[in-house]
């Protein structure tokens, strides 16, 4: 038998295992690329899925925010109408009000007096009300009716000081503090879990007496309205 000595041909395994031999490296290469492919697509299938999740979640409803342990408070600027006079009055405004219910809160109410137009006899008029409201809710609409006593802190400037014909003692009256009372009407709408919403319509009734001799009536209208923030204080029992 004659033996061939000629070369024999190199098939694609031999090739591939001889070049794999000759470039170690490359295996490890591969390896890395499936291992980077694998993790891509962990993410990609995770993050559609919390997608669909969030896009499954139950809409957020009133009954979910408007409840007892809801506690809501806001601040704006307040214009007041006096009914004696017309004069239009600023108050730096703000309150806090908690769901002792559902349906029943109790509120306090503070209004800073800023400043008189016109010809307005007021120098101070600060007030301070706390009481109780009961609310209607609708949804995420809250409208609302409420009662709070209080007190004004009152200082009134002396319109006939310095004329000829009626000469007085005193420029201002004595800062007092007066009894007052509100009646106020309002809503809410709760646009998210942690914002509102709001306006409020007040009617104020007070007195303020000074030493020249006049009683002053502070009847007033006051309007407020703006964004609140609310917070649930009492977890929900599902």
């Amino acid at each position: 038998m004659v033996t061939s000595n000629l070369p024999q041909p190199t098939t694609t395994s031999s090739f591939r295992a001889r070049n794999e031999s000759r470039n170690p490296f490359r295996s490890a290469t591969d390896s890395c690329a499936a291992v980077r492919m694998t993790l891509l697509a962990v993410l990609l299938l995770n993050s559609c899925m919390a997608f669909g999740q969030k896009k499954n979640r139950p809409e957020l409803t009133g009954e979910d925010i408007i409840r007892k342990g809801l506690v809501r408070a806001q601040m704006t600027l307040s214009p007041g109408w006096t009914i004696a006079d017309g004069n239009t009055n600023l108050y730096l405004q703000g309150d806090m009000e908690y769901f002792l219910q559902d349906k029943i809160t109790l509120k306090g109410d503070v209004s800073y007096f800023l400043d008189t137009q016109g010809s307005g006899y007021l120098k101070h008029n600060h007030s301070l009300f706390f009481g109780a409201q009961y609310h209607m809710p609708h949804k995420r609409f809250d409208p609302y009716i409420g009662f709070h006593p209080g007190v004004s802190l009152v200082q009134a400037k002396n319109p006939t000081i310095g004329t000829a014909e009626n000469p007085v003692e005193h420029s201002v009256s004595t800062l007092k503090v007066s009894p007052a009372i509100s009646i106020a009407t309002g809503f809410n709408f709760y646009v998210w879990r942690y914002i509102h919403f709001m306006a409020n319509l007040k009617y104020v009734h007070a007195k303020h007496s000074t030493e020249w001799g006049t009683n002053y009536a502070l009847d007033e209208f006051r309007i407020s309205f703006g964004l609140g923030w609310n917070v649930n204080m009492i977890k929900r029992k599902k």
